[in-house]
């Protein structure tokens, strides 16, 4: 009786404990089972890849109010060749499509007493991108600027962001129709399930500012739809999110992508409590 009891007490506590947390298992699980099975399934026959992205970011408070930031970004696509491999996984050579490292300057404004819960912010960022073509690694520049504004309303967040960003959609060529900026429009909405978690949803579309792409700049030509889970701890967060990444009006000018994006973020202590903190 007494192993029966100790059994039965164990287990009532494993669900105890599990139970709370049993809508984050399930997403989780969600998120394991699609990167598994995704690479297997027949994408590629209908111009559909799985892909990989993986960042880590830093963010450190500077003086004025402002937000530095620097994220590294290594992106991951299945090869149809072996000399190509970046890690075998999932029934797939796995090669690194490009390595890019973001260095953005961000500036913050609260809505005020009237409006406690709307929030605005400016970015101006420059990108580095190292690619990885069969001719070898392409070294580019670019640079995007961000305006967006945040809405909280108890446990919703409904987000807007503007971006003007120079794009480069060939890195082998350096002819007009390569050199296309954009101006991105994304609308997102997030659910925080606790304290620390939260899922979310957005809706990311691209908007052609000159250069040639059969198309004028009032219809857009490319879009990126995310569903997303985050953990935040203290000055840690997580981000692991699904994509779906494809052009529009035109398939065949570049692969649709299904990406499994995992990011991780820290925020530095600020300089004056590092300071306190050493004395």
């Amino acid at each position: 009786m007494q192993m029966n009891d100790a059994f039965i007490l164990i287990q009532h506590r494993i669900l105890s404990a599990l139970w709370p947390n049993m809508r984050l298992i399930i997403f989780g699980l969600a998120f394991i089972i699609v990167f598994i099975f995704a690479p297997k399934l027949p994408l590629q026959a209908q111009n559909q890849h799985p892909a990989l992205w993986i960042e880590h970011g830093w963010e450190q408070k500077i003086p004025h109010g402002l937000r530095l930031s620097f994220t590294p970004e290594l992106r991951f696509q299945p090869a149809d060749a072996e000399q190509y491999r970046s890690l075998w996984m999932g029934g797939h050579y796995w090669w690194v499509e490009r390595l890019q490292a973001d260095l953005a300057l961000q500036k913050k404004w609260k809505g005020g007493a009237r409006l406690p819960q709307l929030s605005f912010s400016l970015l101006g960022a420059g990108r580095t991108i190292f690619r990885n073509p069969q001719q070898g690694l392409g070294p580019r520049l670019r640079w995007y600027s961000d305006a967006r504004v945040q809405w909280e309303m108890k446990k919703w967040e409904l987000g807007y962001r503007l971006r003007y960003q120079q794009q480069f959609n060939d890195f082998s060529s350096a002819s007009a129709t390569s050199a296309v900026s954009y101006f991105r429009q994304k609308l997102s909405l997030q659910y925080r399930l606790s304290k620390r978690w939260q899922v979310g949803i957005s809706e990311d579309v691209w908007f052609p500012v000159g250069g040639s792409v059969g198309l004028s700049e009032m219809y857009p030509d490319h879009r990126r739809s995310s569903i997303s889970l985050g953990y935040s701890r203290k000055r840690v967060s997580w981000d692991v999110s699904i994509t779906h990444d494809r052009a529009l009006w035109d398939e065949n000018r570049d692969p649709q992508l299904w990406i499994l994006q995992i990011g991780r973020s820290w925020k530095l202590p600020d300089r004056k409590n590092a300071t306190q903190s050493s004395d």
